[in-house]
């Protein structure tokens, strides 16, 4: 029965295809190829499920029904506005407990690990959405890269909001997408998700000033795109067209640290992920990540952390 629940929420969807092409590559990344039939992953990754277009408001009500599902950890292929209208409530989104309190807007990026609070009493609404379905021209993809709510550096900031200003808008989202689809539809529920977007970052940035770096923020679109191929701050500099010194003061703007640091940190983060949440080996997990050796991952591992793979996957078990 919590499977066909499940179904009618998150449905999940297997984003891999068996390949056939025969190519030369690593050891490293042969495993990467076939390790997602090979494991047996603890974190369930929930696609968009088949809707005519890809937005949905739900009640934060369905979050309670599904605490086997939702309040474990998961992902989610889609970006997720949560607006609680009463109450409080603290979410764990990629090992950082986030409190929400009523008139606040939290915003999930996609592909974030999080577990939802399926204890606490608090009640509102959530939209979920697609960077495909809002992305429809170039302006409104490049807000999702370059906007501060959105912004890598400083991911699930709480926003407080104007309740009847979102209340009013949320509702209207709502009914236009209760009437039966045509053609306008898509424009017409963007155009409100838009409004929801833009009023959020606009109350964001009154009071935490935004800073217009788009060296930066395409050095952090690089990085999540490439991570797993590259740990060298000399692959990005060719990647961008843009020397290192250049690189490194734009970066440093944006997040305070070199891009190596900044690199180093989203291995780690992805690293965390996988111990904590699948049953790859360690050594597995090294592979998936592109080191050849496993006793590399262990020095990369120890020297950021302090602490080997292992010592780190048994202490989020006690």
């Amino acid at each position: 029965m919590e499977n066909d629940l499940s179904d009618r929420v998150y449905p999940y969807r297997c984003p891999y295809t068996v390949r056939t092409t025969i190519i030369r590559c690593s050891l490293s990344e042969i495993f990467c190829m076939f390790a997602p039939y090979m494991m047996k992953a603890d974190i369930r990754t929930f696609d968009f499920k088949t809707l005519p277009i890809e937005i949905e408001v739900k009640d934060v009500r369905f979050v309670k029904e599904l605490p086997k599902l939702l309040g474990q950890p998961h992902k989610a292929a889609f970006y997720q506005i949560l607006w609680l209208t009463g109450g409080k409530a603290t979410f764990r989104i990629d090992f950082r407990e986030i409190s929400v309190k009523a008139n606040e807007v939290l915003i999930i990026g996609a592909g974030q690990v999080c577990e939802f609070d399926v204890v606490s009493d608090y009640s509102g609404r959530m939209i979920l959405f697609t960077g495909d379905f809002f992305g429809v021209t170039e302006l409104d993809a490049n807000f999702l890269h370059t906007s501060e709510v959105l912004n890598p550096i400083h991911l699930n900031q709480t926003v407080p909001v104007c309740p009847e200003f979102a209340g009013r808008l949320i509702t209207l989202l709502e009914g236009e997408l209760r009437q039966p689809s045509d053609a306008f539809q898509p424009g017409i529920a963007q155009s409100y998700l838009r409004i929801i977007l833009l009023e959020t970052e606009r109350r964001l940035t009154s009071s935490y000033p935004p800073v217009v770096n788009d060296v930066g923020r395409k050095f952090y679109n690089a990085v999540e795109q490439h991570f797993k191929e590259s740990r060298n701050t000399e692959y990005y500099v060719n990647l961008l067209g843009i020397n290192e010194k250049s690189l490194s003061r734009e970066v440093k703007t944006l997040t305070g640290n070199t891009p190596k640091v900044y690199i180093d940190s989203r291995v780690i983060l992805e690293a965390k992920r996988l111990l904590s949440y699948s049953n790859l080996s360690a050594k597995e997990i090294g592979f998936v990540l592109g080191f050849d050796e496993p006793t590399n991952f262990t020095k990369y591992f120890r020297k950021h952390t302090g602490t080997t793979p292992v010592q780190f996957r048994d202490s989020t078990k006690k």
